[in-house]
């Protein structure tokens, strides 16, 4: 380390720290300028160098939320602006996430133009140092019969015209596409991956041939797993047996409104390692707002939940510290295999997982505590 890096030192430590593999305990970090410059024993900090103790709490990477809609009171669907980003990354910040990718569900096609250019103006300012990761489209390439709260008129056949365009942004910036693959040829989900855009399963209706050979071909991710996508049944094995069988990561909203905890637990038995949480959040998380419009139609906050007057789903009313929560204390599944879940495997999902997966020598300090009771977090420096 130089003269001046050394002056900038400032160490930490906690009951634990979560290098994105395991709890760490007696282990202090040390951070200058924004980076991790050592991960040594907490007994061996110089005396001359101050240190924050966290007491009964972790130090772990930020969590990365690879499915927000909307939070703070903005839904980026309603205000596709830099405001809106810079608002969801605010509210996201007291919650514990780092890193975020906004998602547009089914809109007109002109919006989803915006949608990237907006994410591509984000990127010239910042590049992916303040939040925001890229941009997840969540349509408008899907199937009809499982759109959930999506507007049926928006649906798209996907064309070569169509993912040309989309496909033109992915030199400014990560891309994730949630799609149904029945709807899709092999050349336009080869095209896709060749172009190093992530795609994922979701609002499918695929058999569990479609879904498979989707996922041969590449695919790496589920939308929601669980949700908005065909069954398993005794001779319909559908997307969801083909995802338990053959996804690499399975993405879930750990709500235990989406899906049952004894679910998520069963999933964490088949596929532990390969789960990571999303929030599918929208407009009211992290405030009070009781109702609101999404999609087309007016929705109530009810018993937790974020339904339309038919009781349809339209999003969560959740943040990533809380699904945390829900994973440790009603799923059964142990807190490092968690935090792993929010940090680690998302980052490894877009290609970050040395810069923002791991607590490591160089790596970015963007670190919250989480403290263990009400897994309530706080920033260990700012981003």
């Amino acid at each position: 380390m130089t003269k001046d890096l050394c002056q900038n030192i400032v160490a930490h430590t906690a009951r634990y720290i979560f290098d994105g593999e395991k709890l760490l305990s007696n282990q202090a970090l040390l951070i200058a300028d924004n980076l991790v410059v050592a991960l040594v024993d907490k007994h061996t900090v110089p005396d001359n160098l101050a240190i924050t103790d966290w007491g009964e709490k972790v130090i772990s990477r930020g969590m990365i939320d690879l499915q927000l809609n909307g939070c703070g009171g903005v839904l980026f669907n309603a205000d596709i602006s830099l405001h809106t980003l810079e608002t969801m990354h605010l509210c996201n910040l007291r919650f514990g996430t780092t890193g975020y990718l906004p998602t547009l569900i089914t809109s007109p096609f002109n919006e989803v133009l915006k949608a990237l250019e907006t994410v591509k103006q984000w990127f010239s300012l910042y590049g992916n140092q303040r939040g925001v990761l890229g941009l997840h489209l969540e349509g408008p390439f899907i199937a009809r019969e499982k759109r959930g709260i999506h507007q049926e008129e928006y649906i798209l056949p996907p064309s070569e015209e169509l993912l040309e365009q989309i496909v033109a942004y992915r030199k400014y910036f990560p891309l994730k596409m949630t799609i149904a693959p029945e709807c899709f040829t092999a050349a336009q989900i080869a095209y896709l991956i060749e172009h190093k855009v992530i795609l994922s399963v979701g609002h499918s209706n695929a058999s569990y041939q479609e879904a498979a050979s989707a996922f041969k071909q590449g695919v790496t991710t589920v939308t929601h797993m669980f949700n908005a996508m065909s069954g398993m049944s005794a001779r319909n094995p559908g997307v969801v047996a083909a995802a338990l069988a053959m996804a690499p990561y399975l993405g879930v909203i750990v709500d235990l409104l989406h899906v049952d905890s004894a679910n998520v637990a069963l999933l964490n038995q088949f596929r532990a390692g390969k789960l990571y949480l999303v929030t599918d959040a929208v407009t009211p998380t992290g405030t009070a707002i009781s109702e609101f419009d999404f999609a087309g139609k007016h929705l109530w906050v009810r018993e937790g939940k974020c339904v339309d007057k038919a009781g349809t789903l339209g999003g969560a009313y959740l943040t990533m510290n809380q699904a945390l929560y829900n994973c440790v204390r009603y799923c059964d599944i142990p807190l490092a295999q968690a935090l792993a879940m929010a940090t680690r495997i998302p980052a490894r999902i877009m290609g970050l997982e040395d810069e923002l997966g791991k607590i490591k020598v160089g790596s970015r300090a963007d670190l919250i505590v989480v403290d263990l009771n009400d897994f309530s977090c706080q920033l260990v420096t700012s981003s």
